[in-house]
């Protein structure tokens, strides 16, 4: 129970950013949407390198304290080590796969050749160079 309210919370977090995102952009018309995937897309990007960072250093804690304790405290450190790097795992999946399915929302297309995720998936696209040529990524302009 505990993990679905810590699940709905994470994904509130991240809708709210995304309407900010979106109500803050700089552009106005139907590339707004557009846009602010992309800007959320760089969000993500950078939370999840923090989280996967976060949960190997702790895996390695949990697991180096856990040998020094008795054997059950040891098995179950082991298993949560295991647990957090594993998640680390998915979390890298994830941040390679996430600029790569929203191009292809965006785009129709997951060639190398329009390279959307290099143009628009970063942390701000806050100069006006950035969104045009974000939104010629995308077929905008």
């Amino acid at each position: 129970m505990k993990i679905k309210n810590i699940s709905l919370l994470v994904f509130s977090l991240f809708s709210l950013i995304s309407i900010l995102v979106a109500a803050t952009s700089k552009v106005t018309g139907p590339e707004t949407i557009s846009l602010a995937l992309a800007q959320t897309c760089g969000t993500i990007k950078g939370a999840l390198a923090i989280g996967m960072l976060l949960l190997v250093v702790l895996a390695a804690i949990v697991y180096a304290v856990g040998q020094v304790m008795g054997a059950e405290t040891r098995a179950r450190a082991s298993v949560w080590a295991t647990a957090m790097f594993t998640g680390a795992i998915i979390g890298a999946l994830i941040f390679i796969l996430v600029p790569y399915v929203i191009q292809i929302l965006m785009t129709g297309s997951a060639s190398a050749e329009t390279s959307w995720a290099d143009k628009c998936c970063t942390t701000a696209l806050d100069t006006e160079k950035e969104i045009n040529e974000c939104a010629k990524g995308l077929g905008l302009q």
